[in-house]
């Protein structure tokens, strides 16, 4: 089930959610949210956007993020603009934080 966070506006704005590893949940993103940072401390994840949907498989192109680290990925601007992101737990369910930034 998607996450939506379109209407954070205050900013940094924290969030932290549940990811399974057999799906990908998609993270709505407010219009004004121009980075993104992922992680988790106890669990590996994927980050996708190119062919996922909210609660489809994982798709072959994604990103890895080790536990206990995380990854800041810049938002695109205008028509190359992404309006959300997908994440998914490598394996089991993990908490994942979202940290939205407006720069």
């Amino acid at each position: 089930m998607a996450v939506d966070l379109r209407s954070a506006n205050i900013y940094p704005h924290v969030h932290v959610f549940s990811a399974v590893d057999s799906s990908t949940t998609e993270i709505q993103l407010p219009s004004e949210c121009n980075r993104i940072t992922v992680g988790s401390e106890n669990k590996n994840l994927y980050v996708s956007q190119n062919g996922a949907t909210d609660a489809g498989s994982v798709p072959a192109n994604k990103a890895f993020i080790p536990k206990s680290n995380y990854l800041q990925l810049r938002i695109g601007r205008g028509k190359n603009r992404a309006e959300s992101i997908f994440v998914s737990s490598q394996s089991g369910s993990a908490n994942v934080t979202l940290i939205l930034e407006e720069i």
